[in-house]
């Protein structure tokens, strides 16, 4: 049988069965996959959702609170300030200071049963403010003319001003106080009002209101001040005069004698009070937050009522109170008997139930003492992700389904022309390959193949067609490494100079043709003549990088050195420059730099991250460490650096500066060179000379690697002090 048909029958073999199996059991699994993917992100988004509100409303709580606690502080410092005010003798009353209410004229201010502001003249000094402003039946804003600059001083009827100066001055006094209590509680402090118990009231900011209608010390406020100690918070109500939902803070005054003199109260609208209190748009779009509190009916189970309430649809939200609180309705009474334990007892949480009409999610913390600060999201808007893409994944599934069908026709189409063009689109390009092969054998490195097609023959082709130029490229590569290593080699010095009192010897072996360790002589002219300069640096890594990495430190030290300053200047200098190059490279080099004097026998040396100098003392036999502080070069632009010095080097002392590649280097066995052995071999030649150590440490590691290749570039740089300085 022909190749062709051979391949047809496979092919049909291979892709048809499986596509027809697929095609029959595809739609079933696809559901099954759609409806268990529904469910996971359905359960990941709900608690998610529980996650994310029960935080949020634990936060909210307890802004309330902490607001609340500001409130209940100020009203505390505004009854010190209503008492001293009574206990002391007040200055003469200040007309620009004061709006004088008579019961002819104006009510006494919020919460007192005052009515909608007047038709008469207003007076020049009230003028519209920010935040102040009265609802009418409508629910449209109309302003509120007020005065912070002054104090409205109401009396009631049957009240003399002139008989009552003494305490009129003393109210007069607390604008000062109240002014500040003001600033330092804005926004929260709406109206500040002082009643005393003959009926006559201090009001900030000042306002010119309505006829009075009732007694205003049977307001809630007033009422509940006097038979409870300390701050005291009423329920949400419409603030008289404005409608605007708002609580009352107040607490009881005392007068000189001890006895009650009246209550001093705070107001602040409930919007300003639960500003922020509102739940992220992205868990879902429509959402209630509720203050909710907990009470015990006769059969001594708990009941959960509304409070006050925040409706959020998109835009739009408003604040609700109710005269009398209702009572949270759901058929999950289970539910709300465990939120009422809950609050009860201070705790906070996330719990699912029926909520009008609508599963929901209702997240919940304690706010005060059986009052808790509740939000309830609808559970449909938490899983409209999850429906979305539950409806997004089936209509994919069902086109993958209709294009899986479409392509089993295709294919069966197909492989009938595949079965008799496959052989020839096979055989010709491995043809081509051939025929190029021999001639890329033969030296031609610019042969190549045609590469139609984006088959696997074709991948061949093109990588075979790479071939030839990378050959070249690796024979330039090749070359070019030769001429940076002779470059590089050419870099170092030939020879050590002739110094007088010192014998020099130094040797470089890189483990690649180009390396990255490096060592000079400077002899020195002008401001440092008769110094002698040695270095000796190892640059991280080998190779070309680190070559290059080298020169330009070379070509940065050369220059610098040669002008006045300490090694460690010389070394920052470096350092500083070199860091510009390399930053963000991860490249660095460590050196060792010293200048010597062979005359008076001393030299002064830096370090920068490189291992320490060896001295050996001929008179003890001893070597001992030649180390300074101070980080690599190309680390840290502003590093510091630390010049050290040693005297007294007199004839026989000999200086080993070398790189880590000696001690570093392994045998067979993973055994290192180390230091010990390097101060032994140091020891043991010191007195051939120079060029003696650097023999004797050479061989000594050529004897202990044995075959083993080294894996760094070796340095060495040996100083031996002689007696004709």
């Amino acid at each position: 049988m022909r190749i062709r048909w051979k391949l047809f029958w496979l092919l049909a073999a291979i892709s048809l069965t499986p596509l027809l199996l697929l095609r029959i059991n595809s739609q079933r699994t696809l559901n099954r996959v759609a409806d268990t993917l529904s469910r996971r992100v359905g359960d990941h988004l709900v608690a998610e959702a529980k996650t994310r509100m029960g935080r949020f409303v634990e936060d909210h709580a307890r802004l309330l609170v902490s607001r609340r606690q500001s409130l209940s502080l100020a009203v505390a410092m505004q009854a010190m300030a209503v008492e001293q005010a009574l206990a002391t003798t007040p200055p003469p009353l200040d007309p620009a200071n004061i709006l004088l209410i008579s019961p002819k004229t104006a009510g006494m201010g919020p919460g007192m049963g005052m009515g909608r502001i007047p038709a008469t003249p207003a007076d020049p000094g009230l003028v519209t403010t920010p935040g102040y402003f009265q609802l009418t039946q409508e629910g449209q804003s109309l302003p509120l003319p007020i005065d912070a600059k002054r104090l409205t001083l109401a009396l009631p009827p049957g009240l003399d001003s002139q008989k009552t100066g003494e305490q009129l001055a003393a109210l007069g006094a607390l604008l000062a106080p109240y002014r500040k209590i003001a600033e330092r509680a804005q926004p929260l402090a709406h109206f500040q009002v002082t009643l005393l118990t003959d009926g006559m009231a201090a009001i900030y900011p000042a306002r010119q209101d309505a006829p009075r209608q009732g007694d205003p010390r049977q307001a809630p406020w007033y009422l509940a001040a006097l038979h409870l100690p300390g701050p005291v918070w009423t329920a949400p109500q419409a603030e008289p005069g404005t409608s605007r939902i708002s609580i009352a803070v107040s607490t009881r005054v005392h007068g000189p004698d001890g006895h009650l003199a009246g209550v001093t109260a705070i107001f602040t609208p409930l919007d300003d009070l639960l500003a922020s209190v509102s739940m992220p748009r992205h868990i879902a779009a429509t959402l209630e937050s509720l203050l909710i509190v907990t009470e015990t009916d006769a059969a001594g189970a708990r009941k959960v009522l509304i409070e006050a309430g925040e409706v959020r649809r998109h835009r739009a939200q408003a604040w609700r109170s109710f005269g009398t609180p209702l009572p949270m309705a759901s058929p999950d009474t289970d539910v709300l008997l465990a939120i009422a334990a809950d609050v009860a007892h201070g705790n906070s949480g996330v719990r699912r139930l029926s909520y009008n009409g609508r599963d929901a999610l209702a997240a919940y913390a304690q706010t005060a003492e059986n009052e808790a600060l509740i939000q309830i999201a609808p559970l449909e808007e938490v899983l409209a992700e999850a429906r979305a893409v539950t409806t997004d994944v089936g209509d994919s599934f069902r086109q993958l389904f209709n294009f899986g069908t479409t392509i089993v026709a295709v294919v069966m189409l197909a492989l009938v022309f595949l079965s008799f063009s496959a052989s020839r689109a096979i055989t010709r390009p491995l043809l081509a390959l051939t025929k190029a092969a021999r001639r890329l054998a033969d030296g031609d490195f610019t042969t190549s193949v045609a590469v139609p097609g984006k088959d696997e023959l074709s991948e061949l082709g093109r990588v075979f067609n790479e071939i030839a130029p990378r050959l070249a490229a690796h024979v330039r590569l090749c070359e070019t490494m030769s001429l940076a290593s002779e470059i590089q080699r050419s870099l170092l010095p030939a020879a050590p100079p002739q110094q007088a009192g010192v014998q020099l010897a130094a040797v470089s072996r890189y483990c690649d043709e180009t390396g990255g360790d490096y060592y000079d002589f400077l002899p020195f002219t002008g401001p440092k003549a008769g110094l002698l300069g040695v270095a000796v640096g190892d640059v991280s890594g080998h190779g070309l990088e680190a070559a290059l990495l080298m020169t330009t430190a070379r070509a940065l030290l050369r220059p610098r050195a040669a002008r006045t300053g300490t090694p460690a200047e010389v070394i920052e200098d470096v350092n500083r420059e070199l860091t510009r190059d390399t930053y963000g490279t991860g490249r660095f080099m460590t050196l060792f730099y010293m200048e010597i004097d062979p005359v008076i026998r001393m030299a002064a040396f830096a370090r920068a991250g490189h291992d320490p100098a060896m001295l050996y003392d001929p008179a003890t036999g001893t070597i001992r460490e030649l180390t300074c502080r101070g980080m690599a070069l190309g680390v840290c632009e502003d590093a510091r650096y630390e010049t050290g010095s040693v005297t007294g080097l007199v004839p026989g002392h000999v200086l080993l500066l070398g790189s880590d590649g000696l001690w570093e280097a392994q045998n067979a066995a993973g055994a290192m060179f180390g230091k010990k052995r390097t101060r032994e071999v140091l020891a043991q030649a010191a007195p051939g000379g120079a060029q003696n150590v650097c023999d004797a440490l050479l061989a000594a590691l050529d004897a202990f690697r044995g075959e083993t290749p080294l894996d760094d570039d070796v340095t060495l740089l040996v100083v031996t002090f002689t007696p004709d300085a």
